[in-house]
């Protein structure tokens, strides 16, 4: 009797055991994602930076940590002026992604969006054509506002001087601070890192499928389901 309750007693521990292994695998695998590069003002250092407007231009460097980099997202305020009068910034507002080059920068993407929309998103999500090769290479983010005049532009949340790896700059001059800013990107999954890498390698047809990539996980966690329940029942 005794025997037949530390055994089912085990079976539940295995089962447990397994359970959250699993768990933590499927969030670790398809969920958690590594490698996007952010610079998150604190409560402390929080500002906004001056206005861009016209010929005032807003840059910000950056360096991407995965590759498949996407967009950025960006956190944007009518300029004062605008706000009381209960208007928003005339026009558009023109995002730029430049990659930096041994020979100056090279422009990847520039994408326009209506300066409303842009100022009543927070975060505004300003997404380019995916670049497949961004890790560890810099970039900049170019803001203008074209049709906006002084006083009726856009301002950016922004940090003190905490990103080193970029400088800010509006109009030419460098800024203090940093642009508050997150990247996105399409390999910062495990899951999508393997899905990746078996499309662009030299392997069959077969391999790049998902199909050969479930049953792989299925044999890997049968062995592991087997392991843990060795461990659980040896004597």
């Amino acid at each position: 009797m005794a025997a037949g309750v530390a055994g089912l007693k085990r079976r539940h521990a295995w089962a447990i055991v397994l359970a959250c292994v699993l768990a933590y695998e499927a969030y670790a695998f398809f969920i958690k994602e590594a490698g996007e590069a952010e610079n998150i003002a604190t409560a402390s250092d929080w500002h906004l930076t001056g206005e861009v407007a016209g010929d005032a231009v807003l840059e910000q460097g950056l360096v991407p940590h995965a590759d498949g980099f996407d967009g950025v997202d960006v956190w944007a305020h009518a300029s004062q002026e605008s706000q009381g009068s209960g208007g928003v910034p005339p026009g558009v507002v023109r995002f730029t992604i430049m990659r930096s080059t041994a020979s100056g920068p090279l422009t990847v993407a520039t994408v326009t969006h209506p300066a409303a929309e842009v100022v009543a998103t927070r975060p505004f999500h300003v997404a380019i054509p995916r670049l497949d090769v961004s890790a560890g290479q810099g970039f900049t983010i170019r803001i203008a506002a074209p049709d906006a005049t002084p006083g009726h532009g856009v301002r950016f949340e922004a940090s003190g001087p905490t990103y080193p790896q970029g400088v800010m700059t509006l109009g030419g001059r460098q800024e203090w601070g940093d642009l508050q800013f997150r990247t996105s990107a399409e390999r910062t999954t495990i899951y999508r890192n393997l899905r990746h890498l078996r499309q662009s390698a030299p392997v069959p047809a077969l391999v790049r499928s998902d199909v050969f990539l479930a049953i792989m996980l299925l044999l890997f966690n049968v062995a592991l389901a087997v392991l843990i329940h060795d461990v659980a029942f040896s004597e």
